[in-house]
């Protein structure tokens, strides 16, 4: 599975930019079959991060979702103004 189909989509809601800026996490829609750490070297390697952590919650529609914890030296805030989830 490559990186591109491990990764679908950001995810932006209010709880999500709280996170963003508050806990220095991001939340990505991922591929439903992909596993923690999996979805962790996708993120490093597609976006040029370090990863501490992953969760995943699947929601109620069926959606798989990734909430991943950067490392402190990187900034979710950055990494999301450049993913353009702001604007």
């Amino acid at each position: 599975m490559k990186n591109y189909e491990v990764i679908l989509k950001p995810v932006i809601t209010e709880s999500v930019y709280d996170m963003i800026e508050i806990q220095n996490k991001i939340v990505f829609e991922v591929a439903k079959d992909a596993n923690k750490p999996r979805i962790k070297k996708a993120v490093e390697e597609l976006y040029n991060v370090r990863v501490v952590k992953v969760n995943t919650l699947i929601t109620p529609l069926g959606i798989k979702r990734a909430i991943c914890t950067l490392a402190n030296e990187y900034s979710a805030g950055d990494l999301a103004t450049e993913l353009n989830l702001f604007g």
